[in-house]
């Protein structure tokens, strides 16, 4: 990173922390709507490994269409800073894509791009030749809308988007002699390709499908985006492209380097409009038909921050700050971008066998990071949202049935197979445990069992030594100690499934989730990996607990790994001897300083570091040594550390909510076990927030002072002490009052 920028990255996030700080003492009683709150530029920059990678254009809740810029450097597109398209600190749009996604680590969708013009030539079938140059101060980021005015020419263009579609509307000033659009087939963002594309220009209207492979998406072949393009302006002149030859008034053009610019008529500003499918040109030509019969613009807006605001406003907060507030609402924003609903209005989608079927009574979804999901984003819509959730378990068994095993990382139209484990396991338990039962359980734990018992393509990977040997063994398998980790806790959640059901074998799988035990070295106090002879890895010489690219762990370090038994916490506790023991061993995870390293601001940071997902729950582990005021303050204080109100304000990718749904809890002062029933406490935020559940009750947290004071005294919920720092989920379900005694100094609250 050049001085300067990592000079304003620093100062960003200073004043992020600053100003969380300065909300956190102020009380004000009432603030302004929720969506008014969200600031959609949080996540959208930082650099390197903490680059959140949140998406910056408009969208519905879950919505399939994400009308968005795709920006770059003066110098080009780095993959690893765009991987939703944009980064904050660009200067330059190549144009507006239709499909994106949000928070990923990799490159994915960015498909079928349109870009104004003032004029058209060869050149301009380039990015590089219709690319704008735009500034900050003419950018405007809110839920449902974004909006641009390019430095020269001047041309505004303001984004919307229905669930299927995406709307714009562009003003071009007065002084351009022609006025043209250009709609880039052939565009991909970096790591990305198109396969095949195709256009037709018939009756005023441009219709054709784009094959696009992303880093994720290409993993199963792709997808085909439908499409059908409208304006409300006569198109007086259309020059088609194929490489770089041009065809003057082509009506129609196939091949994976296409284009089409469009001359317009009179009229001003223009609107365009496109109806998008993934199920063929009818569904997008109808979704269109149906999401846009006219063209109202600004009751598309409307609508959409009505359906913002439909969600965002089952969450009332009172006190806290507007810092405080921003950070709340807006994570829950990006918590409510993904999954993605791709169900078209007549019902029909297209499977993981690349079929048409059709979704009879719920909505089908994918884009499902469920290695970083399974840990707080599915707990969130589980708990606001079960009817959400009861059609997202609906949709992971369907991929089961249609692709042949659950998932692992849906993308798409078939699952990328990235990352490790059976997450799939533990967010269809998750589910089950916590009351989201209308799903077709049967198949559901056909398809967990068989991954948990056999060796299957996209499942176990070192199935065969975890079943033998108890452990995965790194000697034969990369990132051994990882796998081992996750499969125990998706034991403990199948074992959690299956005693709710009442079926056998339950302490069968209890015992496996307790094979996180098998890789904890006293002599050391870490998880470590074993050779297939049951050896450690490394010598103890040798062993370095701050490698991050030791071979026995997976995007981490044994510092992260060792606390990855959320499942059973209390048993990973008792390896370390004594609650006084364990809880030592997580002050330091948390207090030691981050070692220097000239190269550190390329890498992962060391010890606690909520970027990484396996270590995200932590904090909350001092509620099981006898520490809850540790809880209490290290879950502020990574709030306050690692989150801000800047553009590099999220730890790290949001992996489609998670890290955001993590931001979430933590105001909530409670945090979920994923594949348990349990919550553990740490320290509100607010003064009040309300939840307004699905079933019509409500869940209300008090806790006067909780911007000034972090600490608990004592907690009752509906007037009765607490003896745990601990809930279960149906206490929240059920409604009621979850009351905090806040102190400035840690209390006798279970200490």
């Amino acid at each position: 990173m050049e001085p300067r920028a990592r000079e304003v990255c620093m100062r960003t996030a200073c004043l992020g922390l600053l100003l969380f700080v300065a909300g956190a003492c102020a009380s004000s009683e009432s603030g302004p709507a929720p969506i008014d709150s969200v600031d959609p530029r949080i996540g959208t920059g930082g650099r390197y490994f903490g680059h959140g990678a949140a998406f910056a254009g408009a969208s519905l809740p879950f919505g399939m269409a994400k009308p968005g810029p795709d920006t770059s450097e003066e110098n080009g597109v780095s993959a690893f800073h765009h991987f939703s398209g944009y980064h904050a600190e660009d200067t330059l749009i190549h144009g507006f894509s239709q499909v994106h996604i949000s928070g990923t680590g990799a490159v994915d969708y960015g498909a079928l791009l349109l870009q104004p013009a003032a004029t058209f030539d060869l050149s301009r079938t380039y990015e590089s030749g219709y690319r704008l140059r735009f500034s900050k101060e003419n950018e405007h980021l809110s839920p449902g809308l974004y909006r641009v005015t390019f430095d020269d020419p001047a041309i505004s263009v303001e984004a919307s988007a229905s669930q299927h579609c995406s709307a714009y509307r562009i003003a071009y000033p007065p002084s351009l002699s022609e006025r043209w659009l250009i709609l880039d087939l052939g565009h991909a963002l970096p790591d990305c390709r198109v396969e095949d594309a195709r256009f037709d220009v018939a009756d005023g209207a441009v219709t054709g499908w784009v094959h696009y492979r992303g880093a994720l998406t290409g993993r199963s072949g792709g997808f085909r985006l439908y499409f059908k393009m409208i304006l409300d302006t006569p198109i007086q002149e259309h020059v088609g492209w194929s490489g770089r030859e041009l065809f003057p008034a082509a009506d129609s053009l196939s091949g994976p380097d296409i284009g089409l610019a469009l001359r317009l008529g009179a009229g001003d500003p223009v609107q365009v409009r496109f109806g998008l499918s993934y199920v063929d040109e009818k569904g997008a030509a109808d979704n269109l038909a149906r999401e846009m019969p006219d063209w109202d613009f600004d009751a598309l807006v409307r609508s959409a921050r009505e359906a913002w605001a439909n969600l965002l406003d089952r969450v009332e907060v009172e006190g806290g700050g507007p810092e405080a507030r921003t950070l709340l609402y807006t994570a829950l924003y990006h918590a409510f971008l993904h999954p993605t609903m791709v169900t078209d209005g007549d019902g029909r989608y297209r499977g993981f066998d690349k079929e048409i079927h059709v979704a009879d009574g719920f909505l089908y979804y994918t884009d499902f990071s469920l290695w970083d999901t399974y840990r707080t984003e599915h707990p969130l819509l589980t708990l606001l949202l079960p009817s959400r959730a009861r059609d997202m378990a609906r949709s992971l068994v369907l991929m089961a049935e249609q692709g042949g095993a659950l998932p692992r990382w849906p993308a798409g139209l078939g699952d990328s197979g990235s990352m490790i484990g059976t997450p799939a396991d533990i967010v269809l338990a998750d589910s089950y445990l916590k009351g989201v039962t209308d799903f077709d359980i049967e198949r559901a734990l056909h398809f967990i069992l068989d991954h948990a018992e056999n060796d299957r393509p996209g499942g176990r990977t070192g199935i065969d030594d975890y079943l033998s040997l108890g452990y995965v063994a790194c000697d034969r398998h990369g990132g051994g100690a990882a796998l081992t980790l996750e499969f125990a806790i998706a034991d403990g959640a199948i074992a959690n499934l299956l005693e709710a059901l009442g079926r056998p074998d339950v302490e069968k799988f209890r015992a496996r989730s307790r094979n996180y035990a098998r890789l904890f070295d006293a002599d050391t106090g870490f998880m470590r990996g074993r050779k297939a002879d049951g050896s450690w890895m490394e010598s103890e010489a040798e062993f370095d607990p701050l490698d991050t690219f030791a071979q026995c762990y997976v995007e981490g370090d044994a510092w992260q790994y060792t606390f990855l038994a959320p499942h059973d916490p209390e048993g990973l506790r008792d390896l370390f001897g004594s609650a006084e023991a364990f809880a030592e061993k997580l002050e330091a995870f948390f207090a030691t300083p981050e070692p220097d390293n000239p190269l550190a601001e390329f890498l992962p940071r060391s010890y606690y570091w909520p970027g990484n997902e396996p270590n995200i729950h932590s904090a909350y582990l001092f509620d099981v040594a006898g520490r809850p005021d540790r809880a209490q303050y290290w879950s502020r204080e990574a709030a306050k550390r690692f989150y801000g109100l800047g553009p590099d304000g999220i730890p790290g990718n949001d992996d489609l909510g998670t890290m955001s749904a993590w931001l979430f809890f933590t105001a909530a002062g409670f945090y979920p076990l994923a594949g348990t029933e349990r919550y553990l406490l740490g320290s509100p935020w607010f003064d009040r927030m309300t939840l307004r559940l699905e079933n019509g009750r409500v869940f209300e947290i008090r806790a006067d002072g909780a911007a000034e004071r972090i600490y608990v005294r004592q907690a009752r919920l509906d007037g009765a002490a607490l003896q745990d720092p601990w809930l279960v989920h149906a206490d929240i379900a059920a409604g009621g009052t979850l009351e905090f005694d806040m102190s400035e100094n840690p209390g006798p609250f279970l200490r």
